[in-house]
């Protein structure tokens, strides 16, 4: 365990930390003093690697946004590169569907919910977000690019606003989930399911036994 800490640079630890203040207790909790005890540093290694106070939440807040999204990213551009034809990749998008929609993802939902609002009064985060999520859209459209160089899906879109919008559609199903996981998230899953395998130009994943709530009623 030791080794896997020592491995992480001072910057990384210490967004490592402040993340886990902000997930548990949000931004007003954070205290320089607390997170230079925990992690046996000074203050002026905060200030060298991120300026001030904001400067920190910034680059945390940024981190929380883009966390957990490239690797999702690079391990369906993995497993991409490794299809050896359009059905084994029409079966891999239907497994990466249900799990960017997946109730395990909430938490990673909610955070980048929340970040997002954030950047609407900071620019400065605002900037950072955009960055990061650009770098997240062009590794997405190049596994996208060798499919469609492939024939294995629709050759008429930009791959990286498909990106782009993609991410929207996850960031979106906070609107069901605000109160808690709702009855109707399966219809969603359904709706999202059949708009990105459309735009893909793929069939849909098949309906699982699961009805309709006013079929149920009827």
């Amino acid at each position: 365990m030791s080794l896997v800490k020592n491995a992480l640079s001072t910057d990384q630890r210490i967004l490592l930390a402040t993340a886990r203040i902000i997930d548990k207790s949000g931004e007003a909790s954070i205290r320089i003093s607390d997170i230079c005890k925990s992690l046996n540093i000074t203050a002026p290694s905060i200030y060298h690697f991120f300026g001030d106070r904001e400067g920190l939440i910034e680059a945390t807040q940024a981190h929380r946004y883009s966390r957990g999204q490239q690797e999702f990213v690079q391990s369906f551009a993995s497993a991409t590169f490794a299809c050896k034809g359009s059905k084994e990749f029409i079966a891999l998008v239907h497994r990466t569907i249900r799990l960017l929609f997946s109730a395990d993802r909430i938490p990673a939902r909610r955070a980048r919910t929340e970040v997002l609002g954030s950047a609407q009064y900071r620019p400065g985060l605002a900037k950072k977000l955009a960055a990061a999520q650009e770098v997240i859209n062009r590794s997405l459209a190049e596994p996208l690019r060798y499919a469609q160089a492939k024939g294995w899906i629709n050759q008429e879109f930009d791959p990286v606003m498909f990106a782009a919008w993609v991410a929207g559609v996850a960031n979106s199903r906070r609107m069901i989930e605000l109160a808690g996981e709702q009855t109707g998230s399966p219809e969603w899953d359904a709706i999202a399911a059949r708009s990105i395998c459309g735009l893909l130009g793929i069939p849909e994943p098949k309906r699982t036994s699961h009805k309709r709530s006013k079929r149920a009623n009827s």
